[in-house]
């Protein structure tokens, strides 16, 4: 059966932007579009990363509580009045914002959204990548209504997968040319923070010169996809020692810390969940679902490969009742990462200077006493730990199953 259905799957290697997978639709003699670099979908939910980590480096933190309740819009652009509505049509109530995201409410990201500002949260999204013109100019944009491909979504995401830099994907790692020569060699940019201490040891050695000059590290290597090529030949298309060309950092080490930890709550207690069925501790990602269930997405990664997965109709049309990226895109990227990550050890996540796990108050992000029966640990940069203490014995998440106490726990 040829399925009237499209689909696709996009994969990279987050460290230097390789791509290691890409599948742009069911049979190229069928369809000679590329979904994956050409097709211009929304992407739902999965664009909410990007306004929590705006809303990260403005001020808020992964405790912080916006209320989960109805509201009525008069947004210019958008429809006379706008009443958003979670997928579930329920309203929870005050909600810490890293709940808010791996439940994917969509009212918390709509105040969220109001609260930074649009036209920062474009600008801001601008760093992963993602094009503004693509991007609306109304709170719409908080629930993903922007236009982009699978590849950028990708190229975005991998910012979170190697802790904060911005690569560029590439296809080609070389050529040969007659006589088997190499003729030409990709030398992509690369996630290099060795070079960033050496240049940081360097720069406080000698605080009247700064170093000027790039420092490449002596166990600094070329990608694992020049293996096979020798020093001959590497000489051939190279003059002399070559410097890193290292990606550019676009998100500080606290941000990327907070939002790996806030996505990798996605697949341990959220949306997710199925992608448990790998048995790893060191999967994070995002589902997303657009408006009927047009599109359905998921993003995923580990510390070294980053994968997309999306599925829809080429004119968009619902795909049926309750098919949402969790359901219609996420059993695709887990058959994918099984294979992918298969002998592959497990990326560890290392918390950075300037932040600290402390208790608090599931219910109102406050600090936690010792005497605090449901209490849980939270990440905070070390300047913003909330300053009040809450009140003890305060009852949980009204009668559920309080979450894990242990923060580290849930993450190693």
């Amino acid at each position: 059966q040829i399925p009237r259905v499209a689909g696709a799957l996009v994969s990279l290697r987050s460290q230097d932007g390789a791509t290691e997978a890409l599948v742009g639709g069911f049979d190229y003699y069928h369809s000679k579009f590329n979904r994956v670099t050409q097709a211009q979908r929304q992407p739902g939910s999965s664009f909410k990363p990007f306004v929590y980590t705006a809303a990260l480096d403005k001020g808020y933190t992964a405790a912080s509580i916006i209320n989960d309740a109805p509201v009525v819009f008069d947004a210019p652009g958008l429809e006379d009045t706008w009443r958003p509505e979670n997928y579930s049509g329920k309203f929870y109530g005050p909600t810490r914002l890293r709940q808010a995201l791996f439940k994917s409410r969509n009212l918390v990201s709509i105040r969220l959204l109001r609260d930074i500002g649009i036209g920062y949260t474009i600008r801001y999204a601008s760093r992963f990548g993602f094009n503004p013109s693509g991007l609306p100019r109304d709170l719409s944009l908080a629930l993903g209504s922007g236009a982009v491909t699978p590849y950028e979504l990708a190229t975005g995401y991998a910012v979170f997968s190697n802790g904060g830099y911005k690569i560029e994907p590439y296809l080609i790692d070389h050529i040969r040319g007659f006589g088997d020569q190499v003729v030409e060699l990709t030398q992509p940019q690369q996630v290099c923070s060795a070079c960033e201490l050496a240049r940081q040891a360097e720069s406080q050695s000698d605080e009247t010169e700064p170093a000027t000059k790039q420092t490449i590290p002596k166990d600094w290597k070329l990608p694992d996809s020049y293996a096979e090529l020798t020093k001959e030949e590497l000489a051939q298309v190279r003059q002399g020692p070559q410097p890193v060309r290292e990606a550019e950092r676009v998100l500080n080490p606290q941000t990327a810390f907070l939002m790996n930890t806030m996505l990798r709550d996605v697949v341990k207690q959220g949306t997710g969940r199925r992608a448990q069925v790998l048995k790893r501790t060191d999967l994070a990602g995002k589902t997303g679902t657009t408006n009927d269930q047009r599109d359905a997405w998921f993003t995923g990664f580990n510390g070294e490969v980053v994968t997309i997965a999306w599925v829809g109709f080429d004119n968009p049309q619902p795909l049926g009742d309750r098919e949402t990226g969790a359901r219609a895109a996420l059993p695709m990227w887990i058959d994918y990462m099984r294979v992918a990550l298969d002998n592959r050890p497990e990326t560890p996540l290392t918390q950075p200077p300037g932040l600290v796990s402390v208790r608090i108050d599931p219910e109102t992000g406050e600090l936690a006493n010792a005497n605090h029966a449901n209490a849980i640990f939270e990440y905070f940069r070390t300047d913003r730990v909330p300053s009040h203490e809450a009140e003890t014995n305060i009852p949980s998440n009204n009668g559920q199953e309080p979450e894990s106490s242990n923060i580290t726990e849930q993450l190693f």
